[in-house]
Formats: C-alpha cells, sequence, structure tokens
C-alpha cells in the first residue's frame, strides 16, 4: 500500500503534470493503442469522405444574402452532397467516446497499481460508452441554454452567461468521463456529479485546464501547422484542396494519438485530485484491504449533493471570466486598430 498511499496525496500543477507523463511513458504502447483503435477507423471514415466529395476550389466571394453565404459554407464543406462526411461525425463521435471510456479504465487502473492490457481497457467499459455519448449530447444542449440564458436575460445573464460556458466546456465536462467510467453514474448524474466537484476548487481546476490546453496547443496544433506548411512547400502550390486536407487529416491523427492519452491521463489523476483533497479517497482507501482497484472508486463516491444551483459567489466568478474576456477583446482589437494604423502611416 506505500506506493499507492504515495499516489494518493494532493498534488501541484506541476506534480500532477509529473505523475502523468511518468505514467504515460510506462504505458506508452498501451496508451496510444487504445486511442488509434478508435482515431484510425474514424480517421478512414472521413478520409474516404473527403475523397467522395472534394470540397470547392472556389467559393463566391460576394454572396447576395446572409442565407447564402451560409448556404455556400455548408455547401463547401461537403455535408450537402456526401452522407459519408455525416457517417465520418457520427462514427468518430462514438469511438471517441468508447476510446475515452478504455483509456480512463486503463489509467485509474495502472495508477492504483493494476496492470491492465489494450483490448482488457475495452471490455470492462461496459456500458459507459454509450453513457459518455449521451453526456456529449446533455453537453451540448446545456451549452445551447446557457447560451440563451446569456442572450436573453438581463444583467446577471449578460454578466455570468459566458463564464459559464466557459467553466462547463473547460471544466465540467471534461471531468465527466472518469465519473462515468469509474463511479458508474449516468450522463446525467455524471454532469452533477462533475458540478459537484468542480465548483470545489473553482479558479485551481481553471487554471490546471488552461495549462494543461495550452500545453496541447503547443504540443499538436502547433506541429500540425508547422506540418501541414512543410509538407505544401515542398509539394508545391499546386496541390489541391482535397489532397491538402487528407494531409491535415493525417498529420492530425498521428499528433493525436500522441497527445489525448496524456491528456486524458492528465484529467483521469485531476479526479483523483480532487477526490483524495475534498473526500478524503486516500483515507478510505488506507482503511481498505490491499485488493483496490477502480471498482472502489465507485463504492467510496458520495451521494450526489442536492443543491446544484450556482451560488452568488459563484455567480460573482462566472461574471468575472464574462468580464476578463470582453477586457481582452477590447485589447486586442485596439492592438489590431494600432497596428493597422501603423501600418498605413508608412
Amino acid at each position: 500500500m506505500t506506493a499507492l498511499s504515495d499516489n494518493l496525496q494532493p498534488l501541484s500543477m506541476t506534480q500532477l503534470l509529473d505523475r502523468a507523463i511518468r505514467l504515460y511513458r510506462s504505458n506508452f504502447l498501451i496508451f496510444v493503442g487504445i486511442v488509434a483503435l478508435a482515431q484510425i477507423p474514424a480517421t478512414a471514415v472521413n478520409m474516404i469522405g473527403l475523397w467522395l466529395a472534394p470540397a470547392p476550389e472556389t467559393i463566391n466571394m460576394n454572396p447576395t444574402s446572409v442565407t447564402e453565404m451560409w448556404l455556400q459554407i455548408f455547401e463547401s464543406s461537403g455535408f450537402v452532397n456526401n452522407g459519408w462526411l455525416w457517417l465520418g461525425r457520427l462514427v468518430t463521435l462514438l469511438l471517441v467516446q468508447l476510446a475515452t471510456a478504455a483509456m480512463t479504465k486503463a489509467v485509474a487502473e495502472n495508477y492504483l497499481g493494476h496492470k491492465i492490457g489494450l483490448f482488457e481497457a475495452y471490455q470492462k467499459i461496459g456500458r459507459s460508452g454509450v453513457a459518455l455519448l449521451i453526456a456529449t449530447f446533455l453537453g451540448i444542449f446545456l451549452i445551447m441554454g446557457l447560451a440563451i440564458w446569456w442572450i436573453i436575460v438581463p444583467c446577471i445573464g449578460w454578466l455570468s452567461g459566458l463564464g459559464m460556458i466557459f467553466f462547463l466546456s473547460l471544466v465540467i465536462l471534461p471531468l465527466v468521463a472518469p465519473i462515468i467510467v469509474l463511479e458508474h453514474r449516468s450522463a446525467g448524474q455524471a454532469i452533477q456529479r462533475a458540478w459537484d466537484l468542480g465548483r470545489r476548487r473553482f479558479w485551481w481546476l481553471i487554471g490546471f485546464m488552461l495549462l494543461l490546453g495550452l500545453f496541447g496547443q503547443i504540443v499538436v496544433t502547433g506541429p500540425a501547422f508547422l506540418s501541414v506548411f512543410a509538407v505544401e512547400s515542398i509539394v508545391g502550390s499546386g496541390i489541391n484542396t482535397t489532397t491538402s486536407s487528407l494531409i491535415q487529416q493525417v498529420i492530425m491523427l498521428l499528433l493525436r494519438l500522441i497527445y489525448l492519452p496524456l491528456q486524458l491521463s492528465c484529467v483521469t489523476l485531476l479526479y483523483f485530485d480532487i477526490r483524495v483533497r475534498t473526500e478524503g479517497f486516500d483515507l478510505a482507501v488506507l482503511a481498505l484491504s490491499d485488493q483496490v482497484d477502480s471498482e472502489t472508486l465507485r463504492v467510496t463516491a458520495p451521494p450526489l449533493e442536492k443543491n446544484v444551483v450556482p451560488r452568488w459567489e459563484e455567480i460573482g466568478y462566472f461574471s468575472l471570466i464574462t468580464i476578463a474576456f470582453v477586457v481582452v477583446y477590447i485589447a486586442l482589437l485596439l492592438i489590431f486598430l494600432v497596428a493597422a494604423l501603423g501600418f498605413s502611416g508608412f
């Protein structure tokens, strides 16, 4: 139990990232394999869709109405005349949820000291993949509802709506996966439970998820952009839109295979950390026998809190986030305006 008790202790942001990276390195092939089983078929279906319905090379730059503009954007995506693209999105959505469930299970078991294989991880998720898929749609509806709150409700809605959407997307929804997989909650219960956990360390969780997002931009987005630019520079400007899109799909697949396991490892260990800090999960584990596995998380999970309505203090937090977005937006506009005036002066 010594190694396990060393793992189950409060961690700083850097310690949490370090633990996740070490866990990822020691299980590299298994973790990448879990993601690959989902990402490769999904990417293949999307690539077939792009090949069957190439994107148009040119778009009318002078639409006569807003409706025509949106129709052109929709047609340029290929969804109008190609069911493969719709199928690709649906297949991707389902397979990603299955991979997320399997990765969460594998990370939890390995972190608790139980080695688990690639196929065994998928076998042990049960109906978690379906529950995650339902939770994804519920999350979309929640975001839409909060967007209506933000736009329509005067004063409180205008101030807090954007902050609520930001916190839901950045913190709450990522925590749903470990809750569904490890606590066996339903989709609705998982979202409520994620809110129960997330509100306990509001600003710390925002900081960590922003740090993880920045790390993802450095690891995935930056290399993807540079790789596509390098390939197009080597091949030449004669490359068509479809070929460029296929190249991007392959590059993004390779980068996702490397980064997604690390991202999911971080989120799962973050779930452990919240429970250790706020629910005494480490003490509950010490009180049990040596046979501690991911089922212990379900057994020791407390009931859902009854008060799900944000407190006024939390409304103030959401308002601060909204104000911060407005300030950053205005600052960027001023920077662009000053830059444009500077260039026009030469």
